[in-house]
């Protein structure tokens, strides 16, 4: 991985990691500055005005640079590049800038302080393979100024250990700064990979409510229509099951659902009311006190009832003729949701004995009050009647 793969732009965790280099490379200039300043006012008598003057631009100057960018936009790579190249021409030109040689070799060359703090800049770059190069070629320098009395006259082993632990300095950071830019841009390729699988996930889910709105859709108009079509062709509420059926569907293709907004329970009886004049014309409807609902939900409530009302009607009263019905609007015992019971006296069924493929309860009923957060409870059994009880509580209800 070079470069541009450690410090890849708009990734959250290879931003991350280029801040927190930025900010430590930063708080390294602050934190030595003292040092080598000092070190710098009292060793400036004993080097040239010009060497003086370059450093404090060449030096002086990056380091500022640097320390201001750190903690303002979090990318220090220009300035700790010229901090670097600074400092190493610095290096390069030191021996014909000092003028006091005796006076130099008094106490550590100011710039020697500098060197471990610019290979820690640069490690910020975040290539092993410029700090390296850029570690061995300063080291090299370094180490043949330490032999001569301008570097302090040490001996041969000495500098070349020095020199070595230059090296060291140089390629340890940019070692960390790759290491933390490869994880970080694997868990940006994780935190991607998740956030795709959770955008197909979202996609098939809509899909999935979208296919079972539509089951229930069908199931409950059309359906109806070409049932009662085929049982009673001169049967009254046909042209109503009709008109109504395709209206549905075409509001369902197009994709207009109603707007999110409350609708008064008494408006939810009302449409139950004239909807049930063409499912179950004989239902007794009775309608209590309740809160306003969404309109979502006032639209669940309805369609479920009317299917089951439809169903009561059809099947609850065996070969004979059809049970009695009532439906009941009123709010649950709380007082937080709005409930429709549907209840026949009929024959009642055998829940268990329902085939899978009928969808009648499955999907317009049961389904269609859990897309919309609400329950629905069927309590029937063989010649006892059945009992439909649709429910919805605003979230946090009990």
């Amino acid at each position: 991985m070079g470069p541009a793969d450690v410090t890849s732009p708009a990734r959250p965790g290879t931003v991350a990691v280029r801040r927190m280099t930025a900010r430590l490379a930063g708080l390294l200039v602050v934190l030595t500055a003292p040092a080598w300043v000092a070190a710098a006012v009292e060793q400036q008598p004993y080097l040239a005005p010009w060497w003086n003057l370059l450093a404090l631009a060449v030096v002086g100057g990056p380091a500022a640079w640097l320390v201001a960018v750190s903690w303002r936009t979090g990318d220090v790579r220009v300035p700790s590049v010229a901090l670097a190249a600074g400092v190493a021409l610095c290096l390069v030109v030191w021996a014909p800038g000092v003028v006091d040689v005796e006076g130099a070799d008094r106490g550590l060359p100011w710039l020697w302080l500098v060197l471990p703090l610019t290979m820690a800049a640069l490690g910020t770059v975040g290539s092993v393979r410029v700090s390296a190069g850029y570690g061995a070629a300063v080291g090299l320098v370094y180490g043949l100024l330490r032999l001569e009395q301008v570097g302090g006259s040490t001996s041969a082993p000495v500098a070349a250990l020095e020199a070595f632990l230059l090296l060291s300095l140089a390629i340890g950071p940019a070692v960390l700064v790759v290491g933390s830019g490869r994880a970080a841009a694997r868990l940006d390729a994780i935190a991607d990979d998740a956030a795709r699988a959770s955008a197909s996930a979202s996609r098939a889910a809509a899909a999935v409510t979208t296919r079972r709105e539509l089951d229930a859709v069908v199931h409950d108009t059309v359906l109806a229509a070409l049932h009662t079509a085929v049982r009673d062709p001169s049967a009254p509420e046909l042209p109503h099951l009709a008109e109504r059926a395709l209206e549905t569907f075409d509001n369902e293709r197009q994709h207009r659902p109603e707007g999110l907004h409350a609708v008064p329970s008494a408006e939810v009886a009302r449409r139950l009311q004239v909807s049930l004049t063409a499912v179950a014309p004989d239902a007794d409807l009775d309608v209590g006190p309740g809160p306003d609902v969404p309109s979502d939900v006032a639209r669940a409530l309805v369609d479920a009832a009317l299917e089951a009302a439809r169903n009561a009607r059809r099947h609850g009263g065996g070969a004979g003729s059809p049970p009695d019905i009532g439906v009941f609007v009123a709010a649950t015992e709380d007082g937080r949701g709005l409930q429709v019971v549907v209840s026949d006296d009929g024959i009642g069924f055998d829940p268990s004995l329902v085939a899978p493929q009928r969808m009648g309860l499955a999907v317009s009923v049961l389904g269609r009050m859990e897309r919309v957060g609400g329950r629905a409870e069927i309590v029937t059994a063989t010649g006892s009647g059945t009992t439909v009880r649709l429910g919805w509580r605003p979230r946090g209800g009990a």
